[in-house]
């Protein structure tokens, strides 16, 4: 069985993808807007954003996909984020992470 995980370190290190944009929306401050995206996208999408934001960034991820929320916070973990949080809006959620 191939867990989420494999899966996203085999898209990773071996398919093509469109990376969605990070947007500076303030000073330190960027949104990555992955409404659409289901499991494992959000979270992939989410590390290579934290990697390349300097320290002391804010990054605000707005996902639809509400089995990508505990792997979220796993990924901003696992990356060194100071904090993460998580509001609820409609169908949506803003994962805010401050690394």
């Amino acid at each position: 069985m191939v867990t989420c995980s494999l899966l996203i370190k085999f898209i990773y290190t071996h398919l093509v993808a469109i990376v969605p944009g990070i947007k500076k929306v303030g000073e330190k401050m960027y949104e990555l807007d992955l409404r659409g995206y289901v499991c494992p996208y959000p979270q992939m999408y989410t590390s290579q954003a934290l990697t390349k934001l300097p320290r002391g960034s804010v990054l605000k991820v707005i996902i639809d996909n509400p089995s990508s929320i505990e792997n979220m916070k796993s990924v901003a973990q696992k990356a060194g984020a100071k904090s993460v949080s998580v509001n609820s809006r409609g169908g949506e959620w803003d994962i805010t992470i401050e690394i």
